[in-house]
């Protein structure tokens, strides 16, 4: 007779500058939800695009090759409370190599916003999501101070 043993499929998510770091699924089965920090710091404004960038790693326990396919699952979608500032939020998402990239603006210059990237993970590796959020131009000034969501749904499949 064999031993039959269970692995856990973890998945870690990782905000690039601050260094926090969660599982993707909570102990309670529910999706875990992570704030990202920007680069540059400070408000965003229009004309000075901020980025974010959040690290996905393949942390499972499981015998053999595991790998994983991560990706953006929908377009961002931003909340803003009633203030009308969602509508001039334009957020962008691209695969990288490392969280480093993320505040490039180049990286960004050939993405649409409708756009879903999607990477794949090794056993043992990471791989990242970078974001940058912009304001229109013709974001109105009463709107200065007024704060807004953005959510970006992921998912991770086993390949």
């Amino acid at each position: 007779m064999g031993t039959v043993t269970a692995a856990d499929f973890r998945v870690t998510l990782g905000d690039a500058p601050s260094g926090t770091v969660t599982d993707m699924t909570l102990p309670n089965g529910t999706a875990a939800s992570l704030s990202l920090s920007t680069t540059p710091a400070g408000t965003l404004v229009p004309g000075r695009p901020v980025y974010a960038g959040v690290q996905l790693g393949n942390v499972t326990n499981a015998g053999g090759a595991f790998t994983l396919r991560a990706a953006v699952a929908s377009s961002p979608t931003a909340t803003d409370g009633g203030s009308g500032l969602a509508g001039y939020l334009t957020v962008k998402s691209v695969a990288a190599t490392s969280a480093a990239q993320c505040s490039d603006a180049s990286l960004y210059t050939s993405v649409l916003p409708t756009d879903l990237p999607a990477t794949t993970i090794a056993k043992g590796a990471t791989g990242v999501f970078c974001f940058q959020a912009s304001l229109d131009a013709a974001t109105p000034a009463s709107l200065s101070g007024t704060t807004a969501g953005i959510s970006i749904p992921l998912s991770v499949t086993q390949l």
